[in-house]
């Protein structure tokens, strides 16, 4: 009895890997990809930098007129943010790939549903290496001073026009210019509670070492967000 039970647990597996190998199951690709490509945590500037350069460009003269519809970009208001751009042409296995740390491309794409009615296989992305790179200064300042490096998590990252109105973001947020990043905190200081003292951790970190005066904070007082941007001047604000 035993072993007709686990000959049928043993094919009804078989049966579902199967299937989902047929199917289009994420996890199972990013599984595969990163068996077949054993990447490693990306962990400094020139590894951030070979990962962007591994990731086709495309002028935003050169995107679908579909895109720029869907997107917003084409409307009076939010041309001048595209212009001398270049986009970002996420395809195939590229959302796969760690971006920082072991942060993938795809955490940072827009998160819109509605981006189904394209190609599944292709988004369009503007993003600053520089918002990358103090990413990475934050997860390795946190970790530098005792803290837990993956004390938060990235909650947004780019959004274009279309999605950043629907959610109702800012009409100037840096998140269409892929200069801004949304995180959630969460236990830093690894005491078992994720508090208002783990985020003081984290803005004390942007205010004085990482962000300073070359981008914006908000601050958001009695939840556990904090925004972050690398817009080139000061910013601080309290209020969504």
């Amino acid at each position: 009895m035993f072993r007709f039970l686990l000959t049928i647990l043993t094919f009804g597996l078989v049966i579902v890997l199967v299937l989902l190998a047929y199917i289009d199951f994420e996890p199972l690709h990013q599984w595969r990809y990163d068996l077949k490509t054993r990447q490693k945590a990306v962990l400094s500037y020139l590894d951030i930098d070979k990962v962007l350069n591994s990731i086709e460009k495309i002028a935003v003269s050169d995107l679908p007129s579909s895109y720029l519809t869907y997107s917003k970009y084409q409307h009076k208001k939010y041309k001048k943010i595209t212009k001398g751009k270049d986009f970002y042409l996420i395809k195939g296995n590229d959302k796969y790939k760690f971006l920082v740390d072991e942060y993938r491309v795809k955490d940072f794409v827009t998160k819109d549903g509605l981006m189904k009615r394209f190609k599944k296989s292709e988004q369009y992305m503007l993003l600053d290496k520089k918002l990358l790179y103090k990413l990475l200064e934050l997860k390795l300042a946190l970790k530098d001073k005792g803290y837990n490096p993956d004390g938060f998590k990235m909650v947004s990252a780019f959004r274009h026009p279309r999605h950043n109105e629907d959610i109702g973001g800012a009409s100037q947020s840096r998140h269409m210019h892929g200069q801004a990043i949304d995180i959630k905190v969460k236990d830093v200081d690894q005491n078992g509670v994720a508090n208002q003292k783990d985020k003081k951790i984290i803005l004390d970190l942007l205010e004085e070492q990482i962000i300073k005066s070359e981008g914006g904070i908000g601050r958001y007082p009695k939840s556990m967000s904090v925004h972050f941007d690398t817009r080139g001047y000061r910013a601080r604000w309290d209020s969504y």
